[in-house]
């Protein structure tokens, strides 16, 4: 056959597809099978109430590079690292910027780009709470103006019990809330790492096209202090009242809690006005991305509270790990009744 009469054979030849109908059924099929019996919820993919899709989890994305018959190849495409701080006001900065390529038996099927820098806000501050002057320990706390005010290392939260009056400059001149990390160069690798990620992440979303089922915006969050539970079941509007306060109105925000994350004005209040943590402190606590509790919305806030409730209800948490949860839980009501007040 002439060149000519390929030429035109050419340009009557319309872009058809690589499978028929029935293969691309069966294709279908074979990843829905995959995704619902394979697939493990909070540990290949993770559910923010609120958000359309799932997030795709590294693990997730790992099985489905597998189940694919796919590999994945990494390329910097660009990094920076400052590590005197010289081009950044005296602030170490570093950058890292990759491509994932995949590709099936040496083809290239899909490429993403995800890139990490200690810029963002998880990386470049940290919180930072009082320390107490006698024991080191950061668990000081502001004293109720009904027994004298002034500071408390708490020793529930491991403290030494220490007390301090009201404009004592060890305590009152101490940095609060976030403050810039001052070892960032300890993250370096975790940075790269997170670039890795996001890149791998993005391309396996497009070689399998699980876009459909997946999304990876909100990865970083599930990544972070996080503990998923199933949704609570509906409940009927009409609600018996619930008992009188035993153990300063605590038992009040749970039921609030969790009947949808809601708190009732008037019991918010007095766990608030009861509470031994100050509105200050609880807003102060940070999660590990170090996002601090007074930054999260309600929503999240309650969500977080009826997962770490939940938690401590199961066997085998050390005391250490059951104090912590009950910190973060303290705090949590705390700024969930100041805000219903």
């Amino acid at each position: 056959m002439s060149e000519q009469g390929l030429a035109i054979r050419d340009g009557n030849l319309f872009i058809a597809p690589v499978v028929n109908v029935q293969g691309a059924l069966q294709r279908y099929q074979d990843m829905k099978d995959f995704i619902e019996g394979i697939l493990r919820k909070d540990v290949d993919y993770g559910v923010i109430p609120g958000t359309g899709k799932p997030t795709l989890l590294k693990p997730g994305a790992e099985k489905l590079t597998t189940f694919f018959g796919l590999s994945a190849e990494f390329q910097i495409i660009e990094k920076d690292e400052d590590w005197t701080g010289k081009d950044h006001d005296g602030e170490p900065f570093f950058n890292y910027w990759y491509k994932c390529r995949i590709t099936r038996n040496g083809k290239i099927v899909a490429e993403g780009e995800g890139s990490c820098n200690s810029f963002e806000k998880k990386y470049r501050y940290r919180s930072a709470n009082i320390k107490c002057p006698s024991c080191g320990a950061e668990t000081v706390i502001e004293g109720k103006a009904e027994f004298g005010g002034g500071w408390l290392c708490w020793k529930k939260k491991g403290g030494c019990g220490a007390k301090f009056k009201t404009g004592d400059k060890s305590i009152e001149d101490q940095p609060r809330g976030q403050v810039k990390n001052p070892d960032v160069a300890d993250i370096v690798n975790t940075l790269q790492k997170m670039a890795q990620k996001r890149a791998y992440i993005a391309a396996v979303l497009l070689a399998t096209n699980a876009s459909e089922y997946f999304t990876q915006d909100i990865e970083d969050y599930i990544d972070a202090d996080f503990v998923a539970v199933d949704p609570e079941p509906a409940k009927p509007k009409a609600q018996p009242q619930p008992p009188a306060p035993s153990n300063n109105g605590q038992d009040l925000v749970d039921v609030a809690i969790a009947e949808g994350g809601e708190v009732v004005e008037d019991e918010a209040v007095e766990y608030y006005n009861r509470s031994t943590m100050s509105l200050e402190t609880a807003e102060g606590v940070t999660s590990s991305d170090g996002t601090r509790y007074g930054d999260l919305p309600t929503d999240k806030l309650a969500y977080m509270a009826n997962a770490i409730q939940k938690a401590m209800k199961k066997n085998g948490m050390s005391h250490e790990k059951h104090e912590e949860h009950q910190m973060k839980l303290d705090a949590i009501r705390v700024i969930l009744a100041s805000r219903d007040g």
